[in-house]
């Protein structure tokens, strides 16, 4: 698998609709492009899942927070928003996993910003249990507001992530990289058994 930032508006249309297959948000395209887009392409060229991260805001996940809900402060200018993210369930594999989870985290690194702004739906916990070791801060949990490429309400929570906090995350939470690297490396070894038995079978 192979991970590119694209920035055509043809590839920009393409992903927002494979996005919405998936997650059932169709994001604006004026949103992605002044956006960071990232795409994962298997082998045969082809997207199977991507993220993308907002440098400048308004940001979607802050403008989903009902009106009169409490202020959350953070500097706009140092705040990126992680959205977009998904997979083909047909694609996910450990291997994958590690180059999409790497890559996401370098690229997060490589920002200038100081916070990080996401939300997840409330039906999905373990997401939540996954970002935990970060220690985020968070802003609101319930009904979100219905935005542009939309089609309903859903009950979400809404956190940022520091970076300092950021950078000590491998630490807080090495079983997170080394399981998935101990799996595809076990998956490797099992396909070399296999291969060498029919070979001198």
């Amino acid at each position: 698998m192979e991970i590119r930032r694209i920035k055509d508006l043809l590839e920009l249309d393409h992903f927002r609709k494979l996005t919405n297959k998936y997650i059932h948000v169709l994001f604006p395209i004026e949103y992605l492009e002044r956006s960071r887009v990232f795409c994962c392409y298997d082998s045969q060229n082809r997207i199977c899942g991507g993220f993308v991260l907002v440098m400048k805001g308004p940001f979607r996940v802050l403008d989903s927070i009902p009106t009169g809900s409490d202020a959350h402060g953070l500097n706009m200018n140092k705040t990126c928003e992680v959205t977009g993210l998904w997979f083909v369930p047909s694609a996910k594999d450990r291997s994958k996993s590690i180059k999409f989870w790497g890559r996401l985290y370098l690229e997060l690194l490589r920002t200038q910003k100081n916070n990080f702004v996401y939300a997840f739906s409330m039906s999905n916990p373990q997401i939540g249990k996954m970002y935990e070791p970060a220690r985020p801060v968070r802003l609101f949990k319930g009904k979100t507001e219905i935005l542009p490429g939309m089609d309903d309400y859903d009950n979400e929570v809404v956190e940022y992530v520091k970076k300092s906090n950021l950078y000590l995350f491998p630490f807080r939470s090495p079983d997170f990289f080394i399981k998935r690297i101990k799996h595809n490396f076990l998956q490797k070894m099992r396909r070399v058994r296999f291969y060498l038995k029919k070979q001198y079978a």
